[in-house]
C-alpha cells in the first residue's frame, strides 16, 4: 500500500494491527515499514514537528532495534539526513536545536556501516558550527566510513567535491579547534596523520592537521613538516600563507613575508581585511608608518564600499595624529617574495645538476643530476651546456621528482658524476668527433663541440666531463660537455 501511495491507509491498518497485537513483532514491523513512508513524507516536505512525533512513534514499537530491523532503521536515518541537508541551513537560528534533537533520537543505537548512516554524516557536518558536534563524532565513529566515502562525490558530469571521508575529519578537526581539549587533539592527530599517510590525494587534511599541531603549541619544525608540503600545492591561496604567518610568531621577518604574500595573492579585497589588520599592526611596531597606512587604507575603502562596520583596531589607528602626517605607500620593506619561497622549500631534498642541453623554445634543460640520473626540466632562467645548478625537491607519492627551485651555484670538486678534468685531444680528419684522453680513461667529444670549439688533434684541454646518457648506444658514458682554454 505504501509503495503505491497509499500511506496513510497502511498506517491505519497497522494501528488497528498493532492495537489487537501489540507484543507482535511482525505486526511492530507493519507498522514501522508505514512509519517509515511518513517519516520519508515529513523530511521530503521540512514538516520538522511531524518527523519528531512519528520518530518518537518508531521507538515506541519496543521490539524493533536496528539489529534486527536493519532496513527499516537505515532508511529512516537516511531520511532524516535527507531533513537536515535540504531544510537545515548552516546559519538557520534553529538548525543548532534541531541537530540536537533528532541527534538524540537515534544517540541511543548502534548502527553498521551503511548509505543511510553516511548519509546522516553527510549531512550532519555541513552545520560545523554546532556545539554538539564532537559528541555526534564520539557517536557515529569514523571507523565506521566505508571504502567509497574515501571517493570524491561527483556532483555534475565531470564535477566532484571532496570526499565524505575528508569532509568528515575537517569538521572533526575545526570542533577541536573550537573546543581546545588538547587531549582531544594529541589523541586524534594520530587518526589524521593515518588518513593522510593512507590518502595523499586528499589535499585539506594537511592544512588542518597544521592547525592542529598549531593549537597544541607545538614547535614551528614541526608545524611545518606538515604544513609545508600542503602550502606547496596551494601556495596561491592567500590562507596558507595566512595560516603560515601563525607558525613564524617568534620569527618577525618570516611572519611579515608571509602575511605580505598572502595580500598579494590574487584574492578578492573582502577576504583580506583580517590579515591587514595583522600587516598594519606589524608595521606600527617596526615603526613603518606608511606602510602601515597603505595597509589601513586598503582595508577602510573595502569595508565602507561593503557598508561593514570599521573593526575597532582600524577605527582606532584612523583616529590617530600620526595618520594624518605620512603618505601611504606598499613598497615592501623586505624581499618577502625569496623569504617566503625560501620557507616551502622546508623540509626539501637538494642535490646539483650540470646542464648538458637546453632548449631555448621550450626553455626545458637536459640535466644530469646524479650518478646514471638525468631529468628534463624547465628553468625559468637562460642557460647553457655546462652550466651549474643547484636543485631543491621532493619526491611526490608517485615517485616522480618535482623540482621546486632550481639556482645557480658554483661547481663542487666531489661529484661522482661530473668533473674537470685535463688531457689530450684524439681527434682523425675523416672523425666528425674526438675523444678526450686522461690518465687511462677517456671522454666524447660530441662533433657540436669538436665544431663550437674548434678542437683539434693533439691539443692539451682542460674540459668538464659529465657521465651522460648515451640514446643512441643506450649506455651511460663521460662526455665533455665544455672545454676551457
Amino acid at each position: 500500500m505504501c509503495k503505491a501511495g497509499q500511506i496513510q491507509e497502511a498506517y491505519d491498518l497497522a494501528k488497528s494491527d498493532i492495537d489487537l497485537n501489540p507484543n507482535d513483532v511482525w505486526v511492530q514491523r507493519e507498522m514501522g515499514w508505514a512509519l517509515y513512508y511518513l517519516i520519508r513524507k515529513d523530511a521530503e516536505n521540512g514538516q520538522y514537528d511531524q518527523l519528531l512525533a512519528h520518530i518518537d512513534e518508531l521507538q515506541s514499537l519496543d521490539l524493533l532495534n536496528p539489529s534486527n530491523d536493519a532496513m527499516i532503521f537505515e532508511n529512516v536515518i537516511f531520511w532524516v539526513g535527507y531533513f537536515a541537508k535540504k531544510h537545515l541551513m548552516p546559519t538557520g537560528i534553529d538548525t543548532p536545536a534541531r541537530l540536537s534533537t533528532l541527534f538524540a533520537k537515534f544517540r541511543g543505537y548502534t548502527f553498521t556501516p551503511s548509505n543511510g548512516y553516511s548519509f546522516m554524516l553527510e549531512s550532519f557536518i555541513k552545520c560545523d558550527a554546532w556545539q554538539e558536534m564532537l559528541d555526534f563524532f564520539e557517536w557515529w565513529n569514523l571507523n565506521n566510513l566505508r571504502p567509497e566515502d574515501y571517493q570524491p562525490v561527483e556532483i555534475a558530469k565531470g564535477r566532484s567535491i571532496m570526499s565524505v571521508a575528508e569532509r568528515a575529519y575537517i569538521a572533526k578537526s575545526k570542533a577541536l579547534i573550537r573546543k581546545n581539549d588538547l587531549g582531544m587533539i594529541e589523541e586524534f592527530l594520530p587518526e589524521m596523520d593515518k588518513l593522510m599517510n593512507n590518502h595523499p590525494e586528499m589535499t585539506y587534511p594537511g592544512y588542518f592537521y597544521g592547525k592542529l599541531l598549531l593549537t597544541l603549541g607545538t614547535t614551528p619544525e614541526d608545524a611545518l613538516r606538515v604544513i609545508v608540503p600542503f602550502a606547496r600545492k596551494k601556495a596561491s591561496e592567500f590562507w596558507v600563507w595566512q595560516l603560515l604567518s601563525d607558525v613564524f610568531t617568534n620569527n618577525i621577518e618570516k611572519h611579515l613575508a608571509c602575511l605580505l604574500r598572502a595580500v598579494h595573492c590574487r584574492t578578492q579585497e573582502n577576504f583580506l581585511g583580517k590579515v591587514r589588520i595583522k600587516l598594519a599592526d606589524l608595521f606600527i611596531r617596526r615603526n613603518e608608518l606608511p606602510q602601515a597606512k597603505f595597509q589601513i587604507n586598503k582595508v577602510t575603502e573595502c569595508y565602507l564600499s561593503q557598508g561593514w562596520h570599521l573593526p575597532n583596531e582600524i577605527d582606532y589607528w584612523i583616529h590617530q595624529p600620526w595618520i594624518n602626517n605620512v603618505v601611504a605607500s606598499d613598497k615592501s620593506p623586505i624581499d618577502y617574495q625569496s623569504i617566503s619561497d625560501s620557507i616551502l622549500l622546508n623540509g626539501t631534498d637538494e642535490t646539483i645538476a650540470v646542464v648538458t642541453y637546453y632548449d631555448p623554445n621550450s626553455k626545458k634543460a637536459t640535466l644530469v643530476y646524479g650518478y646514471e640520473k638525468q631529468l628534463k626540466e624547465k628553468i625559468r632562467f637562460i642557460v647553457g651546456p655546462g652550466a651549474v645548478l643547484k636543485l631543491n625537491y621532493v619526491i611526490e607519492a608517485d615517485g616522480h621528482m618535482r623540482v621546486l627551485q632550481a639556482g645557480k651555484t658554483p661547481f663542487p670538486t666531489d661529484l661522482n658524476y661530473a668533473k674537470v678534468v685535463q688531457g689530450t685531444i684524439k681527434k682523425r680528419d675523416d672523425w666528425p668527433f674526438a675523444f678526450m684522453h686522461y690518465g687511462d680513461q677517456k671522454a666524447f667529444v660530441s662533433p657540436q663541440i669538436v665544431n663550437k670549439y674548434h678542437v683539434t688533434d693533439g691539443e692539451n684541454v682542460k674540459c668538464l666531463i659529465v657521465y651522460d646518457f648515451d640514446r643512441r648506444r643506450e649506455k651511460w658514458n663521460w662526455v665533455v660537455i665544455s672545454i676551457n682554454r
